[in-house]
């Protein structure tokens, strides 16, 4: 018996266009994401984002609304990714030094790449302007990020190796101490080459001088 050629009886209704749509949205938040970092918020054209992305200015202003509405889309997606890359739930069941140590190397790595620092020029070249962004960052990075590491200590608290009072805060105070003077030089511009062995030599006396004050006795 002939194949049957698919029709649209039996085609799942706007699957072809849902998918094309998901493709033509993510290419114009990669080429908006190149255009923003290179010359900020106020500068950056939608013309050439679309030049770059494909498509028309019609179907950018149907899927993000208008320029900020794409601005808004770009930081999204970027705070997703960070989080992905330093995302802790392989880590729940290591004991303290160890999780410590490996969650310090993912989050220093972060903080000192240049894609970072690029995106944290952006954002503190807009937050003034836009409070609201400011507040979409830290909601969506910053403090999810915290939450992961504190919900990681608070693990630990039950399991009497650590004691901690507030693990939020606790949280802050090691990613502050990883971010050092490298993540204001790092979103000054500079570029922040450190070999792997130096690295590792930040985070463990990171992570040596927080256990220090946590470790439970």
């Amino acid at each position: 018996m002939p194949t049957k050629t698919p029709t649209a009886a039996n085609t799942p209704p706007d699957y072809a266009p849902r998918e094309r749509g998901l493709i033509r949205r993510d290419k114009i938040i990669q080429a908006a994401t190149q255009v923003f970092v290179r010359s900020g918020f106020e500068a950056a054209s939608l013309q050439e984002i679309v030049a770059l992305a494909g498509g028309s200015l019609a179907t950018l202003y149907r899927l993000f609304g208008n320029k900020e509405g794409l601005f808004y889309a770009v930081i999204e997606r970027k705070s997703d990714q960070l989080l992905g890359e330093i995302d802790y739930g392989d880590l729940q069941h290591q004991p303290p030094k160890d999780a410590l140590l490996e969650i310090g190397m993912r989050f220093f790595s972060m903080v000192i790449s240049p894609e970072v620092g690029a995106i944290h020029r952006l954002l503190i070249g807009e937050a003034v302007r836009t409070p609201k962004l400011r507040e979409i960052f830290l909601t969506l990075a910053t403090e999810r990020a915290i939450r992961q590491l504190a919900d990681y200590l608070q693990s630990q608290v039950d399991k009497q190796t650590l004691d901690i009072q507030d693990c939020f805060i606790a949280a802050s105070h090691f990613m502050g101490a990883l971010k050092g003077n490298y993540h204001i030089r790092c979103m000054l511009g500079e570029v922040v080459n450190l070999s792997l062995k130096e690295r590792e030599k930040f985070v463990t006396t990171a992570v040596d001088m927080f256990l220090g004050g946590y470790a439970h006795r």
